[in-house]
């Protein structure tokens, strides 16, 4: 799941939260299918082997046409779209496999002494390849289910049955408490990482996006504004005399400074528009919808508000540079523009917006 995703979900609701880790699992799952399959398949296909050692094999083609059905649906899960079809696509192959093993126990003289430790393999170790309570009683019912024909049996040995039904609930404990185990270290894994998420895409002092985060979504909103035609507009902004506070006052007063306009800009602007910091005393806002106009009357609206912050060498003021993207530049050239803008702004006496040709 891409970082941006990650970071965003700090704030999401839990039914937002829940259906993202859930995407999240399934798209880490999905990586180990293809293993999964082939051990499947080929188990499969020696239990096949072993069962013609043994006396009266039955439906011995029908389960050499379950081989291919199987590694089916083993892909089905690789190539899944969502969690609901991923569940469903396991389950398939969960039962197909049961389907198998009931069709080598057939014929046997003691059918459940053999179907019972590939039914306990199967819970046990798919017990990590759920991702949700439901998906794994599904999966358990479609793999027990075909011990029922045995156990009704009132011919089956009776200590058959009463192992068979002690040992496949032991596994069902076994395996119930490992799925929720590792629903837990999942959680706990994801939550992790979106954590480290947010404090690589975060500017720690100012809370703004950092520089590498804020040219990444730059580059994502730059080609969706080139490819709908609508404006972007990139505002960067410089403290005025940073450096004169930092050595007159030291750098604690000057972290506070860039907290406070970090604390404006973040109040003052909309939603959907991006905030980072590019170094320094320097920010950038990136202005999704906006006219050069309408992002320069949008400076000219804040250089008031950031006035208002504290500063004990006289008023807060800032130097603004304005570009907006043209069709076919790229997002380094637009800001490249805006950088040359502020400095406009800085030679023509500071504390004032310019707007790039």
């Amino acid at each position: 799941m891409p970082y941006t995703t990650l970071i965003h979900l700090r704030t999401a609701s839990p039914a937002e939260r829940e259906a993202a880790y859930r995407e999240h699992t399934r798209q880490r799952l999905q990586l180990t299918a293809i293993e999964m399959g082939v051990t499947a398949v080929v188990s499969s296909a020696l239990a096949l082997l072993a069962r013609l050692l043994i006396p009266a094999p039955e439906y011995v083609w029908l389960r050499v046409l379950l081989l291919p059905l199987t590694a089916l649906f083993a892909y089905g899960i690789a190539r899944a779209p969502s969690v609901r079809s991923y569940g469903l696509a396991c389950m398939a192959t969960i039962g197909t496999l049961g389907f198998n093993n009931y069709l080598g126990a057939l014929g046997t003289d003691r059918p459940l002494m053999y179907f019972l430790p590939a039914a306990m393999i199967l819970v046990l170790t798919t017990s990590f390849f759920w991702i949700t309570m439901t998906q794994w009683i599904g999966g358990t019912l479609a793999c027990y289910a075909f011990f029922l024909p045995f156990i009704v049996d009132h011919t089956a040995n009776r200590a058959d049955t009463v192992f068979t039904l002690l040992f496949a609930g032991t596994s069902l404990a076994t395996a119930f408490v490992s799925h929720a185990r590792i629903q837990d270290y999942q959680r706990r894994a994801f939550d992790q990482e979106c954590r480290l998420a947010e404090l690589t895409a975060t500017d720690t002092l100012t809370g703004a996006r950092s520089r590498a985060e804020f040219l990444q979504q730059a580059e994502v909103a730059a080609a969706r504004a080139q490819a709908s035609g609508a404006p972007l507009a990139l505002l960067y902004l410089d403290i005025d005399h940073f450096k004169r506070l930092n050595d007159g006052h030291g750098h604690a007063v000057g972290d506070a400074v860039l907290r406070g306009m970090a604390e404006v800009l973040q109040q003052a602007l909309r939603e959907r528009d991006v905030f980072g910091r590019l170094g320094g005393e320097e920010f950038c806002v990136l202005l999704p919808g906006q006219t050069g106009d309408r992002a320069a009357a949008l400076a000219e609206r804040l250089r008031p508000l950031l006035a208002q912050v504290p500063r004990p060498d006289g008023r807060l003021t800032v130097s603004a540079g304005i570009a907006v993207l043209r069709a076919g530049e790229s997002i380094a050239q637009a800001l490249h523009r805006a950088d040359l803008a502020m400095l406009q702004a800085k030679q023509a006496g500071r504390d004032r917006v310019c707007v790039a040709d």
